[in-house]
């Protein structure tokens, strides 16, 4: 089962650094994240960096990119500072 670790914003909302979740894709875990934590995770969802295994999904099959037991997905929400 895939490990999903969060940052930032997205641990508060989790109450966890990280939490296993099986899921097929990307885009399976994310609909189990927004569903599992009752919609409270959408908005950072939708525009975090996600990355598996160290590498963005942008550069791999985005959210169609599939997910293998042993893998681990990391979900950094947007960061601003000044």
């Amino acid at each position: 089962m895939p490990t999903v670790k969060f940052f930032a914003t997205l641990r508060q909302v989790a109450g966890a650094r990280e939490i296993q979740l099986e899921a097929d894709n990307v885009r399976d875990l994310l609909d189990r994240l927004s569903a599992d934590y009752e919609g409270r995770m959408d908005r950072y969802l939708k525009i975090s960096t996600v990355l598996v295994n160290g590498k963005n999904v942008v550069h791999m099959k985005g959210k169609k990119t599939k997910l293998k037991p042993d893998d681990e997905v990391s979900i950094f929400p947007p960061l601003g500072g000044g």
